[in-house]
């Protein structure tokens, strides 16, 4: 019985280290010649646009309704998805929501403006900051006042 049980173990350890070896040298393979070019041509795997930047027209409107959500969690993730857009709604919706009274929606919004680079997202960032500067500095004089 012993003998029988000793035959099972060899037998499944030789079956799992085969289809191990099988897994890697197939992998192996695969990843060598399925994603390599020909020779005198171009990868075109790499022209491919993620499907994730590849998002239908209603989806950015959908974001930018979601930046008037009464959830401020909802509002932070649509602050970030816009990040990925572009357009001229995507822009004034993200710097509406700079002033977002929740601070996490307000630093998802100047994120997704500053990744956007666009010349007008700059200047309403750097326009955000300096009202911000300002307001730090009335806090500031009020409470050493008091």
């Amino acid at each position: 019985m012993l003998e029988l049980e000793i035959k099972i173990l060899l037998l499944t350890l030789v079956y799992f280290t085969g289809w191990f070896l099988f897994e890697k040298v197939f992998s192996a393979a695969w990843d060598r010649f399925a994603t390599a070019p020909a020779e005198g041509q171009t990868n075109k795997r790499s022209r491919i646009p993620h499907l994730a930047s590849v998002t239908p027209l209603d989806q950015t409107w959908r974001y930018i309704r979601g930046l008037k959500n009464p959830d401020w969690r909802i509002r932070r993730i649509s602050g970030i998805q816009l990040g990925e857009k572009r357009g001229t709604a995507v822009l004034q919706a993200l710097i509406e929501a700079l002033n977002d009274p929740k601070e996490e929606v307000s630093m998802a919004a100047g994120e997704a403006l500053a990744k956007i680079g666009d010349p007008q997202a700059i200047h309403a960032l750097s326009e955000h900051v300096k009202s911000l500067d300002e307001k730090f500095e009335h806090t500031y004089e009020r409470y050493r006042a008091a």
